[in-house]
């Protein structure tokens, strides 16, 4: 019999979710079918791989990155699988000094940095999945018909199963085709991606991904309630808290951290879940224990589980965040993608949208990726529209002298 304890996941914040979206916990393992076994807990794991480590690791330091490009956000999260996905195709077209930089901001470094094993290991988020797997995807790459896509390099992508268009990218009709795409890979629960107008000459490469799974044991809705969720800032706030009964599961509790592994009716998923047993903790606090996202040291407790229902949403430009670790410069590079095209290109912008929706049936997530490029080879048409507060000066060029000089901070008083 294993230990008993009640993992009191509602009782803290900040918890941390197993970085969407639920993968499998063997690295690169097939999806099992649906199983009947009614026992919620499974076998301790063995030790979790490189690939495994590493994607949780990067997951956790670009919860920290964001962390500070959001200031005053309380709630984050990320897809480290889809850009993995997203990088491992763009990587077919990369310069040698961005496959390195593509690997360290992955932290793949080491023997763990086999692009060619990762794309085979996330092909159901690139192919998509040929069975009933909860989770599912889509790559695609649309090129520029100006890019002058390279056919090698069209052939590789299309071999790793990723579905390639050579298109007019700047149309208003590609970017809708595109989010388009992602709405229905998504299931809705993304309906747009792209926003901004695309660049003409570039190129948009994209992943999508869906998981929905049903809980291996269902909190049960009558035991829902009302409960204090306690905020790192001390403060607390109202939540709808979920409650299961006392079950055998795969936990682990080290000094003032506990984590428990809640799996889904497919066999190979789960959700790591990690809070505090003491006072809140804030997200750097969970830097030590961010290992714990593979459910590294986990083995068979006894115990019950409280948790908050749950909806998150997020996305945005990632570009800054990911340079930070590690893809700048090389992203940046006007040879970065030579490998795609012979005419310069840089990488653009780098936009991720995510959701997830946590409640007693279970989990259904999604995530979208998109990295765009810039072509070099053209100069940036100008687009200047004085509809906000504006600065002028009137000059004579030839004396130098500036004539006059004005700042405009609302028009509708200058008529």
């Amino acid at each position: 019999m294993g230990r008993r304890a009640e993992f009191a996941v509602s009782r803290r914040a900040l918890m941390i979710l197993g970085l969407l979206a639920a993968m499998p916990l063997q690295a690169g393992a097939a999806p099992k079918s649906k199983s009947s076994d009614a026992k919620p807990a499974e076998k301790a794991q063995s030790a979790p791989s490189a690939v495994s480590q590493a994607s949780a690791r990067f997951g956790f330091d670009l919860l920290v990155a964001q962390g500070k490009a959001a200031a005053g956000e309380p709630n984050l999260v990320v897809s480290p699988a889809s850009l993995a996905a997203a990088f491992s195709l763009l990587d077919l077209g990369a310069s040698p000094k961005l496959h390195a930089a593509l690997l360290k901001t992955l932290r793949l470094e080491g023997k763990a940095g086999d692009f060619a094993k990762l794309r085979q290991a996330l092909s159901p988020l690139i192919a998509g999945s040929k069975d009933e797997s909860p989770l599912a995807g889509i790559g695609a790459v649309y090129f520029d018909r100006e890019a002058a896509p390279k056919p090698a390099a069209l052939a590789k992508l299309k071999q790793a199963g990723a579905t390639v268009e050579v298109t007019d990218i700047a149309s208003p009709a590609t970017r809708d085709a595109i989010n388009a795409l992602v709405k229905e890979r998504t299931r809705g629960l993304i309906p747009s991606l792209i926003d901004n107008p695309l660049h003409k000459g570039g190129l948009v490469l994209l992943n999508a991904l869906h998981f929905k799974d049903e809980w291996r044991m269902a909190f049960d809705p009558a035991q829902t309630g009302e409960a204090d969720f306690h905020r790192a800032d001390g403060g607390a706030a109202k939540v709808a808290m979920m409650h299961s009964g006392s079950a055998s599961r795969l936990a682990r509790q080290d000094g003032r951290f506990v984590g428990v592994s809640l799996p889904y009716r497919t066999k190979g998923y789960a959700l790591i879940l990690i809070t505090t047993t003491d006072k809140p903790a804030g997200l750097a606090d969970f830097s030590e224990v961010s290992g714990w996202l593979t459910g590294e040291g986990f083995a068979e407790m006894t115990g019950s589980v409280a948790l908050p229902r749950l909806t998150i949403k997020a996305g945005g430009d990632l570009r800054a965040s990911l340079d930070g670790l590690g893809l700048d410069p090389a992203a940046g590079a006007p040879d970065a993608l030579r490998q795609f095209s012979a005419k310069p290109q840089k990488i653009d912008e780098i936009i991720q949208k995510v959701a997830i929706a946590i409640d007693e049936k279970g989990t259904e997530a999604a995530a979208a990726t998109a990295i765009t490029s810039r072509s070099l080879a053209d100069k940036p048409e100008l687009s200047f529209v004085a509809d906000k507060p504006f600065l002028f000066a009137l000059r004579d060029e030839t004396s130098g002298q500036t004539l006059m000089a004005g700042y405009v901070g609302d028009a509708s008083k200058a008529k």
